[in-house]
């Protein structure tokens, strides 16, 4: 009984100190373009802008109704066009593809909701796998830079703690 206390208590002592709790890439100076400090805590800049932007987006869907196809096709064209981000920079245009990316995301999932059985066989692992290898890529392109960090070695306190700007980037 005990142990089960202390594992939960360590479990959740870790998820509070956990460096990519609030962000899927470390908090370290390396990645401050891509996080947001919110009452005094880093948060990624990405998920706080696409995980809401899904949200009303799939309440506006949600009410319209649409049919399968305009919604699936609709949810292709959103992912296509925030591709895009990877040719541009910048703050105010990254928020605004992932606000594309979140519709998209809305659309995506109002899709595998209506989508009629005959289609569920050929949809469903499409969506799987374009989320995967979508995810895989942005992962690896995180990845490359903690691998390319002086502190690599640190990880995960460096991922913890801001940086000092003696070395930051």
């Amino acid at each position: 009984m005990w142990r089960t206390v202390i594992g939960i208590t360590r479990l959740l002592n870790e998820i509070r100190g956990e460096p990519i709790l609030l962000a899927h890439h470390p908090l370290c100076g390396r990645f401050d373009d891509h996080l947001l400090t919110l009452r005094g805590r880093k948060v990624c800049r990405g998920c706080i802008t696409v995980y809401p932007a899904a949200l009303a987006a799939m309440i506006l869907v949600l009410l319209l109704g649409p049919e399968f196809e305009p919604a699936f096709i609709g949810s292709l064209v959103l992912f296509a066009a925030q591709l895009v981000r990877f040719a541009w920079s910048g703050r105010w245009t990254s928020i605004l593809f992932n606000v594309v990316l979140g519709a998209s995301l809305a659309l995506v999932l109002y899709s595998a909701i209506v989508c009629p059985p005959d289609l569920r066989l050929f949809v469903y692992p499409f969506i799987i796998t374009v989320f995967v290898v979508f995810q895989y890529l942005k992962g690896r392109k995180m990845l490359s830079q903690c691998e390319s960090c002086p502190e690599r070695a640190a990880y995960p306190e460096c991922a913890r703690a801001p940086r000092g700007p003696e070395n930051s980037k």
